[in-house]
C-alpha cells in the first residue's frame, strides 16, 4: 500500500525530523514538502534529507495575493503529483495522525474501516501548551500530553477535518478536503469510527467541519499541536498562517486552541520507537547541524520577539490564558446559531 502524506513548510526546521519520523512509523511511504521564504534552514534540511531519499522537495513561491498552501495544491493538481498513489492526505507539520486500531498504522486504520470507504475524515484533537513557556528540543508528542476532550463542541475548530483519500477517486487536493469529481456520484466519506457521513457532506467540497454531528475518532484521529509552547507559538506569529491573508495568528487563536482538559497520552505508544526514528534521520551526513541551526534560529527569534511591547504582552497573555473552557453542547449550538445570524 503506497501512501503519500504532501504539506507546505516555512521556519518549522526544528519539528520536521520528528513528523517525519513518526509518519514513517504508520506507513506513510512517499513525502513532498514544498518550503517557502524559510530562514531557519528548512528548506536545506528537506534538501539534504531529499538527497538522501527520504522525501521530495520543491521551493515554492505563491504568485502576488495568493495564499502559500492554495498554490502549491494547485501545483499538484497540475503535475499530478497524487496519481498512482493508493491513499493521500495533504497535513500539516504540527498535525500527527494516531491510529487507535489493531499495531497502531495506516494499515491497521483502514483494515477496520468500511473497505468502500473512499475518504476519511480525520477530526482534530486540539492539544493545548501544557503550561509551557519555553521550546524544548525534543519530540512534540512526548512533551504536550494534555488535549481537548473527545466530544469538543465549541469552537468551530474543535470540529475542523483533515482527510486521508483515495486520490483516483477525486478532481483534486484541498486543504481540508479533496474536491470532488464533476457529475451525481459522490465519494464514500467515513469518520474516523468508520462511520458514514452523509452524501449531503460529500457533496459540499466547502464543508471542512462537522459542527452538527459527532465525528468518530475510534479507529483513527489527528493529533493537532497547533500551539506548542509559549515560545514556539510567538515564532509561528511571525509566519502567519499558510492559507490565509487574513486570519491572524494572537491571543484568540491561542484561547481558540488552548485546551488541556483531559491527559491524552495514546500516541507516546510510540515514544521508542520514535526516538530510534529520529536519532536514525538526525545521524544522516548534514542532518543534525541543520537540525542545531533550525533550533538556534528558533530561540533567538523568541528573544528577539519578547524585547518588543507587543511581544512580552502576548507572551504574558498567553501564560494568563493557561487553559480554555470546554463549553456545554447545549451553549455551543446557541453559539453556532449566533454566528449564522451575523451578516456576511
Amino acid at each position: 500500500m503506497s501512501v503519500l502524506a504532501f504539506t507546505c513548510i516555512r521556519n518549522e526546521g526544528p519539528f520536521l525530523l520528528e513528523w517525519i519520523a513518526y509518519h514513517r512509523l504508520i506507513g506513510v511511504t512517499d513525502f513532498l514538502f514544498f518550503s517557502n521564504d524559510c530562514d531557519d534552514g528548512s528548506d536545506l534540511m528537506l534538501d539534504a534529507l531529499a538527497r538522501h531519499g527520504v522525501l521530495r522537495h520543491i521551493a515554492h513561491a505563491a504568485p502576488a495575493g495568493k495564499s502559500v498552501q492554495w498554490s502549491a495544491l494547485q501545483q499538484v493538481a497540475r503535475t499530478r503529483a497524487t496519481a498512482g498513489f493508493d491513499w493521500a492526505m495533504f497535513t500539516d507539520v504540527d498535525e500527527f495522525v494516531l491510529v487507535h486500531a489493531g499495531q497502531g498504522t495506516l494499515a491497521c486504520a483502514l483494515a477496520a474501516l468500511p473497505p468502500e470507504a473512499e475518504a476519511v475524515a480525520l477530526p482534530w484533537r486540539l492539544f493545548g501548551a501544557s503550561g509551557k513557556l519555553r521550546f524544548e528540543d525534543r519530540p512534540v508528542t512526548a512533551q504536550f500530553l494534555r488535549s481537548a476532550p473527545e466530544a469538543l463542541s465549541h469552537p468551530i475548530a474543535g470540529r475542523y477535518i483533515k482527510t486521508l483519500y483515495r486520490p483516483d477517486r477525486f478532481q483534486r487536493p484541498g486543504v481540508h478536503r479533496p474536491k470532488q469529481r464533476p457529475g451525481p456520484a459522490v465519494p464514500q466519506w467515513v469518520d474516523g469510527a468508520g462511520q458514514r457521513l452523509p452524501d449531503s457532506f460529500a457533496r459540499r467540497d466547502g464543508q471542512i467541519a462537522l459542527p452538527g454531528l459527532a465525528p468518530g475518532r475510534s479507529v483513527i484521529e489527528l493529533n493537532h499541536y497547533s500551539l506548542r509552547s509559549v515560545e514556539s507559538f510567538l515564532v509561528k506569529t511571525l509566519r502567519g498562517l499558510a492559507n490565509s491573508k487574513v486570519k491572524a495568528i494572537d491571543l484568540s487563536y491561542w484561547v481558540e486552541r488552548n485546551f488541556n482538559t483531559v491527559q491524552n497520552t495514546a500516541i507516546t505508544r510510540w515514544s521508542g520507537a520514535l526516538e530510534r526514528e529520529i536519532a536514525t534521520l538526525r545521524a544522516l551526513p548534514g542532518i543534525e547541524a541543520l537540525h542545531q541551526q533550525a533550533c538556534a534560529w528558533h530561540r533567538a527569534q523568541f528573544d528577539r520577539i519578547v524585547q518588543t511591547h507587543a511581544g512580552y504582552r502576548l507572551m504574558c497573555d498567553c501564560l494568563h490564558a493557561a487553559d480554555s473552557a470546554a463549553l456545554d453542547p447545549d451553549l455551543a449550538m446557541q453559539l453556532y446559531a449566533a454566528f449564522a445570524r451575523i451578516p456576511p
